[in-house]
Order: structure tokens, then C-alpha cells, then sequence
């Protein structure tokens, strides 16, 4: 593979907004739209659609939340034989409120089947023989540990959500890709 993408597999509630909602304010939204998502499955989307030789691998649940993650991925031209489906949780969810006029939203994720994503997960071919590898922080970090240990090739780590970071870690890592609210907690 060119391209590996090791991480999270959500299924995303978008949530048009006026505004987005101050803390306790309830506003009234004016669509909803369920779409594949999370950071990692997003990636590989993108990936797939842009490099073409491009693998995820993740968990999903055993729910036809998983079924959508799968199919929209191995539409983008992203193989998806190292996402594991996990018997007895939920594929990972998030809610997303989408101010209308600037785009700005807020992210609340449920990390569900992606928690148990582990080390022993990543340890397969497609990390093992990637020219690159995208990792994000909504698995668990030794999990993340785990994959940018056996990457041969570049690495590069989205730091969100946010958490402190391991000097081992950024050591091995080529590219960091913050946002600003990910750039002020590092």
C-alpha cells in the first residue's frame, strides 16, 4: 500500500444551525443529514479518491452503522480488509452542529467500537509496507504508539482531540497537522 490510514470509523449527525448554540442554549436546527465520517475513515476517503493504492485499518461495530462505513470507503477506492467488526458495540458516532453562514461547527464523538481498537490491531501488512501512514487521536493512544513504531515509511498525526503526546511519539512522527484549538494545547 501507498497509503495507510490507522484510525477511527464514525458515523456522523450533521446538523445545519443558524448559529451554533452558546454553552446551555438550545437553538433550533433546520436539517439533519447522517454521512460516513471520523477522522481516520475520512482520510482514507479522501486518499483513496486522490492516491489510489490506499488501506484503513480500524473497527467498526457489527451494526449497519458499519455496513455505510465500509461501503463508502470501498466506493472511494479505500481496501478495508484490516477493519475489524466488533460483536456487542457500536460503530463510532458523532454529532456535528454546522453553523449555516461560516461553516464553524462543534464535534462531539462517541468513540464506541473505535475504543477498542489495540496495538496488536495495527501490527498487519498494510502498516507494515506503507510508503505513508495517517493517524489520529480518537483511538487509543498506545494503539496510535503502536502504529507509528512499525511505520517504515513517513508518518503523520492529526493530534485531535487533543491529549498530551508522548516524546516518543512526536519523535517518530514526520508531519504534525494541528488545528488551532490542537496547536494551543500542544
Amino acid at each position: 500500500m501507498n497509503v495507510t490510514v490507522v484510525g477511527s470509523l464514525n458515523e456522523d449527525v450533521l446538523v445545519r444551525v443558524p448559529r451554533l448554540p452558546g454553552r446551555g442554549e438550545t437553538v433550533v436546527g433546520r436539517q439533519t443529514v447522517l454521512a460516513p465520517g471520523g477522522k481516520g475513515a475520512n482520510q482514507a476517503a479522501a486518499a483513496g479518491r486522490l492516491a489510489g493504492a490506499v488501506a484503513m485499518v480500524g473497527r467498526v461495530g457489527d451494526d449497519p452503522a458499519a455496513d455505510r462505513q465500509l461501503t463508502a470507503l470501498a466506493d472511494a477506492g479505500v481496501d478495508v480488509t484490516a477493519v475489524v467488526r466488533t460483536a456487542g458495540v457500536p460503530t463510532g458516532s458523532a454529532t456535528i452542529p454546522v453553523e449555516d453562514a461560516s461553516g464553524e461547527n462543534l464535534i462531539v464523538v462517541v468513540p464506541g467500537a473505535n475504543a477498542e481498537l489495540g496495538p496488536a490491531d495495527v501490527d498487519v501488512a498494510a502498516v507494515r509496507r506503507a510508503r505513508v501512514v495517517l493517524l489520529q487521536l480518537e483511538v487509543p493512544l498506545e494503539t496510535v504508539q503502536a502504529a507509528a513504531a512499525l511505520a517504515p515509511g513517513t508518518v503523520v498525526l492529526t493530534p485531535a482531540p487533543p491529549q498530551p503526546l508522548p516524546d516518543g511519539l512526536l519523535a517518530r512522527v514526520d508531519v504534525l497537522v494541528p488545528n488551532e484549538h490542537e496547536l494551543l494545547h500542544l
